[in-house]
């Protein structure tokens, strides 16, 4: 496959099954490849992209331009979901949405109200523990420019990790508790109520969380103080109520509507279903724990509308880091020789040893994941572009073409790079074909200077004879070279001892011949044949 069709099948595979995606693959560019295949490429360019994301997160932070505006009002929500592994495991994937906060009239109502929505939104989801995914949404954190937002709003639950986030990024963000998650505990309230024997009006739910959007949550705690000292200690009033008095802050809707901020973490929802359930928790999908965060990986891509620029990401990674696991050919050499493959050498392209490259128990900062690509010099590289390749500089003053006998030693190239030695084989002389195209040039080149040029005979006009039957017969035009390999041969007797009839070359017989045999007249096929091709001309 080329590059562009591996990209075309990723990107399929992304938002398709691996079956789907390889049939719909054959169907649009009329490439054949089978589900495993479409599974394997996608899951190996996921772990890179899951690689240049990790690394983007561990980069320092870039300097801001003083000409570019900060951003007036940023809503960042996160929120969890679980997803199916082998072996009947359940595990939380971690989300947090990234958006801007936009007033818009509703035409729906009478009179017409301003509806807050969040826009522009952008997504990170990984599946990792609590302080290992805070650490890793740092390069969405600043790609979004949360740090320099004017203000910042965080609608969460009431869950302990995604405080800690907002703490972590802002910590003088807004911090609003999900309307959604506040109503669900008046009402398991209110149950509590209902159970214990208290006669509550009808409509009674509906009524609190009026009461609770419009005026906050201060008339409800109220109410709740007046129950007893009995019923207030039963475990399924006192938790619930214990829940709502510790987040009486977070629930200051009123106040919160009026500065434009939502109070419903829908944005973080909706991208647990876009992102993470719709293609990691269709039906009957199990996954392998290690296969998840690749597919992570390129569904933040698809879904942040940033595929071009994460796969060219990916594909550098993989390409360079290719590159360094090849065994350099001189290590000596500061320099290195024009060495490229493309991506479909499958073979080049090493798996990562770890995806995620991250713990989920990190509490610190982390380190970056493979250490000699931060120590390399970064490569732009395209879609079907070739890897900046590795030069082998040839030792001053000295020819490929040199004498074995010249040569730095055993073990060495006539370049000065190291040679690999097997077991059972004939010693090598050089340590690649390019090497050995090299020297077999020069060698060429220094035959051919030293051969004389042969004096030009002028053309001489050609004399036309009529045919019996009445046409025009031309004669055979005479050579302007005349055919020396021809007379050299006849001369010698069909047998030459050292030198080659064509080239002048020398020979190298070849071991075992027949007695009485004739001896090599040419020092290769090539030279044979062009001979012949001047005997018949």
């Amino acid at each position: 496959m080329a590059p562009r069709q591996q990209e075309h099948l990723a990107h399929l595979a992304s938002c398709l099954p691996f079956a789907q995606a390889a049939q719909m693959l054959g169907d649009l560019l009329g490439v054949q490849v089978s589900t495993e295949t479409a599974r394997r490429l996608t899951e190996q360019m996921g772990a890179w992209m899951d690689v240049a994301q990790t690394e983007a997160s561990l980069a320092p932070p870039s300097e801001t331009r003083k000409d570019v505006p900060a951003p007036k009002l940023r809503v960042v929500s996160a929120d969890g979901a679980m997803i199916s592994l082998v072996h009947k495991q359940w595990v939380e994937v971690r989300t947090v949405a990234i958006g801007e906060s936009v007033s818009k009239p509703d035409p729906n109502r009478k009179p017409a109200t301003q509806e807050i929505h969040v826009d522009h939104l952008s997504y990170f989801s990984h599946l990792s523990g609590a302080a290992t995914f805070t650490a890793l949404a740092k390069g969405e954190m600043q790609r979004r420019k949360v740090a320099q937002a004017t203000q910042v709003c965080a609608v969460t639950d009431g869950a302990e990790w995604c405080q800690a986030f907002a703490e972590r990024y802002r910590p003088d963000a807004v911090r609003i508790l999900d309307f959604p998650h506040a109503a669900e505990h008046v009402s398991a309230l209110l149950e509590g109520c209902t159970q214990a024997g208290i006669q509550l009006p009808d409509q009674m739910l509906s009524r609190c969380l009026h009461v609770l959007k419009h005026r906050g949550p201060r008339p409800l705690l109220r109410m709740a103080n007046h129950l007893g000292s009995d019923l207030l200690q039963q475990k399924g009033i006192q938790e619930h109520l214990d829940y709502l008095r510790k987040r009486e802050p977070l629930m200051q809707y009123p106040t919160f509507r009026e500065h434009g901020w939502p109070i419903g973490s829908g944005m973080v929802e909706s991208a647990n279903k876009l992102v993470v359930q719709a293609r990691l928790k269709g039906s009957g999908m199990h996954w392998q724990r290690d296969h998840v965060n690749p597919m992570l990986a390129l569904r933040n891509a698809v879904c942040n509308e940033r595929w071009q620029e994460m796969w060219r990401k990916a594909l550098t990674k993989a390409l360079k880091q290719a590159y360094l696991s090849r065994e350099p050919c001189c290590e000596s050499q500061p320099q290195s020789r024009s060495r490229s493959f493309r991506l479909r050498d499958r073979s080049c392209l090493p798996e990562p040893s770890s995806p995620s490259l991250l713990s989920s128990t990190a509490s610190q900062e982390l380190a970056p994941p493979v250490s000699s690509l931060e120590t390399t010099a970064p490569v732009v590289v395209s879609h079907e572009t070739h890897l900046p390749s590795r030069e082998r500089s040839c030792r001053p003053g000295r020819s490929l073409a040199a004498s074995s006998s010249q040569r730095l030693g055993q073990d060495t190239c006539l370049c000065g790079g190291p040679l690999r030695r097997q077991k059972g084989h004939r010693p090598k002389r050089y340590c690649s074909g390019r090497c050995r195209q090299r020297a077999y040039r020069e060698r060429q080149g220094h035959i051919m200077r030293r051969m004389t040029p042969l004096p030009l005979v002028p053309p001489t006009r050609h004399s036309r004879s009529m045919h019996p039957c009445g046409r025009r017969q031309q004669k055979k035009k005479e050579r302007s070279v005349p055919k020396r390999v021809n007379d050299l041969f006849h001369r010698a007797g069909g047998v030459q001892g050292e030198t080659c009839l064509f080239c002048g070359a020398e020979l190298v017989q070849l071991r075992g011949r027949r007695r009485g045999g004739r001896q090599r007249a040419y020092c290769s096929g090539r030279c044979r044949q062009r001979a012949y091709r001047e005997r018949t001309a």
